[in-house]
């Protein structure tokens, strides 16, 4: 199940890259600061205890990351503790989707106990950086060093 797990994170990570968007596996991954739905900015420089991170581009209205949310919560019950918490994104514009708002964000994650951060891509920034094109979209971060990297899987 965990060479699954690392294969299905390759494929996403290598079909963002194949269209020639975002990171490609080996690429360090630069940070962000992006405010959580507690209000607060938050950066991967927040957690210097952190391994690596599985990074979800996340929103509100998708019927499949509502399907996967539990699955999120679980996954961030399992790996936080072992040094890969989970960073959700909202990448969607709330102009365009108004489900998707910073207060509907709010709202969301106070109904389903959200045990990791939650953070709005104002401005749409963030997403294009990583090549991220459909919710939910998840990377696999690894820590080397300083550097956040995009790992290869053997």
């Amino acid at each position: 199940m965990k060479k699954m797990v690392l294969f299905l994170f390759a494929v996403m990570i290598y079909s963002a890259s194949a269209i020639g968007q975002g990171y490609s596996i080996g690429d360090k991954a630069t940070d962000f600061s992006l405010k959580n739905v507690d209000g607060k900015m938050i950066s991967m420089a927040n957690f210097p205890e952190a391994k690596g991170f599985i990074v979800i581009f996340s929103c509100n209205h998708c019927p499949f990351v509502v399907a996967y949310e539990d699955r999120m919560i679980a996954l961030h019950k399992k790996y936080a503790p072992k040094g890969y918490p989970i960073i959700a994104i909202n990448p969607n514009d709330p102009e365009v989707q108004p489900q998707d708002s910073f207060e509907k964000m709010i709202e969301r994650a106070n109904e389903k106990n959200f045990p990791f951060v939650y953070l709005f891509d104002d401005g749409q920034k963030v997403f294009p950086v990583y090549g991220a094109t459909r919710t939910p979209h998840v990377y696999l971060l690894s820590k080397k060093g300083n550097d956040l990297i995009v790992p290869k899987f053997k």
